[in-house]
């Protein structure tokens, strides 16, 4: 308190540090008595000495309803630190006008732009009014600033919005929620318009395109929700391509572990397993997949290709007696054509 001793003040006789004292010790006070414009500034500048945010609020406060805004604006232009005390109280009372307002006469515009965004998405329930914000606030706060990786953010937003709001009236309102996440979209997207026409609003790669999804993310989405359907056609038409002479090429953006995975996760067939199990470069670790997932073709042909018998015996003692795959392998034991190394 010696530093709000110090503070000098008008001839009055007023003398801010008493009443700043009263206001921190919880006590009876009256700042009637502050009527310049100069012992209302000391009286901010004690509060902000004495660092205590509820009384600095209170200054301010007095100061809104006793001067005009323009001279509020100037006395808080050089104090920052009211300056954040004031807007984190504009904040909870959601005043976007006066936050912009304060900020904006600062200089510090994105800072306004965030702030009003911050409020505007976290208060508002209703889309189309949400929509009708987001698109007033780009347009008025947005649009203007520079280097701010927000706007982005705003824009995808909006499109999002709109894309939703779209969707609510191709499918009668039942299959997707409005505000939802991207990815959820996505989901939607490639579960009931994955046969839409390329480049228009339904297709699921138009959104991911419009969203900045990564192929990968695009990628594991799209699997997953096409081998839930069991849409086998789809998966290859999503993994495959065309190599040369006609064969197929894998084209894929996750691992291919992870691609089996999930196949296998959705109860892909052995025969649709087995199709990319091939692609496991790693013998061994195909081999080892081929297992978990009860391949016993690929398993078995690679314990054949390695004239491996002891493990192959092995592996029938854990295969299903009389079984499809229990013949298979005692089909291969018996082969003539393999000089088995044990």
């Amino acid at each position: 308190m010696d530093k709000l001793q110090n503070i000098q003040t008008e001839a009055t006789g007023i003398h801010p540090e008493i009443t700043l004292r009263k206001i921190l010790l919880g006590q009876p006070y009256s700042l009637e008595q502050y009527k310049s414009f100069v012992s209302k500034t000391a009286l901010l500048d004690a509060a902000i000495i004495s660092g205590d945010g509820n009384a600095i609020l209170i200054i301010i406060l007095f100061l809104t309803k006793t001067l005009k805004r323009s001279l509020v604006q100037r006395i808080l232009a050089e104090r920052q630190d009211a300056v954040n005390i004031y807007v984190r109280y504009l904040s909870t009372r959601l005043q976007l006008n006066e936050i912009t307002d304060i900020l904006t006469m600062l200089g510090q515009s994105m800072d306004a732009a965030m702030k009003s965004l911050h409020i505007v998405i976290k208060t508002t329930r209703d889309p189309d009014r949400l929509l009708n914000k987001l698109r007033n606030s780009y347009k008025t706060q947005f649009s203007t600033l520079t280097d701010c990786k927000e706007t982005s953010f705003v824009q995808s937003y909006i499109k999002l919005l709109e894309w939703q709001m779209a969707m609510k009236k191709i499918d009668d309102d039942k299959q997707i929620e409005l505000n939802s996440p991207v990815l959820k979209c996505l989901q939607h997207a490639c579960k009931s318009h994955w046969n839409s026409q390329e480049g228009t609003l339904m297709s699921p790669a138009i959104l991911s395109q419009q969203h900045d999804i990564s192929p990968r993310q695009y990628q594991k989405v799209a699997l997953e929700v096409r081998a839930s359907a069991g849409e086998w056609s789809d998966v290859d038409q999503l993994l495959l391509t065309k190599g040369w002479l006609g064969s197929q090429k894998l084209q894929i953006h996750l691992p291919i572990e992870d691609v089996l995975k999930i196949l296998h996760r959705n109860n892909a067939s052995s025969d649709v397993l087995e199709k990319y199990l091939a692609y496991i470069d790693n013998m061994e670790r195909r081999l080892e997949l081929a297992k978990t997932m009860h391949c016993f073709r690929i398993a078995i042909d690679i314990l054949v290709q390695q004239a491996d018998r002891t493990a192959l015996m092995q592996y029938k003692t854990k295969l299903q007696q009389q079984s499809e795959e229990y013949f298979y392998a005692e089909s291969a034991l018996r082969s003539s054509s393999v000089k088995w190394k044990n």
